[in-house]
């Protein structure tokens, strides 16, 4: 009896064992496709704010028609402080109207460091009021990546 229990609980270990090898194995592939998500595309820089470089996912675009949806980041130099919590990157899913030149917050995200990294600190999910977008702006620049998508 006790030669059939010792050999079912090596037997068992050593099943459990490739499965943890095999857990481990794909556990940093699993981590890399997930760094790898976005690819941002630098489209400008401003002094304003402290000074931020803006980027996009031209990957992200989607158009249906005269309007299109894309993923921005902001990425401050310096700290920003807004409803209670600071942060140092702005991730935005914008809807750009191209046939009215307008644009507007879909959702975004605040992280506490650069280029949506440390912690989440704040996010909102839920479309804003239409805007303008400024001519000779980062805004027109968006628009216009977004928007020259065939």
């Amino acid at each position: 009896m006790l030669n059939w229990v010792t050999e079912n609980f090596v037997r068992c270990v050593g099943e459990q064992t490739g499965m943890v090898r095999k857990l481990l194995l794909a556990l940093p592939l699993a981590c890399l496709s997930t760094v790898v998500m976005a690819e941002w595309t630098e489209v400008g820089e401003n002094d304003g704010k402290g000074g931020f470089t803006a980027y996009a996912d031209v990957a992200s675009i989607r158009k249906v028609g005269d309007r299109s949806k894309m993923w921005a980041l902001f990425d401050y130099r310096v700290v920003q402080k807004a409803s209670g919590v600071e942060f140092l990157s702005e991730k935005i899913r914008r809807e750009y109207d191209c046939k009215e030149k307008q644009m507007r917050k879909l959702a975004f995200s605040l992280f506490s460091w650069n280029m949506e990294g440390g912690d989440l600190v704040r996010s909102y999910s839920q479309p804003q009021r239409w805007e303008a977008v400024n001519p000779g702006s980062i805004d027109e620049i968006e628009w216009k990546l977004a928007c020259d998508v065939k």
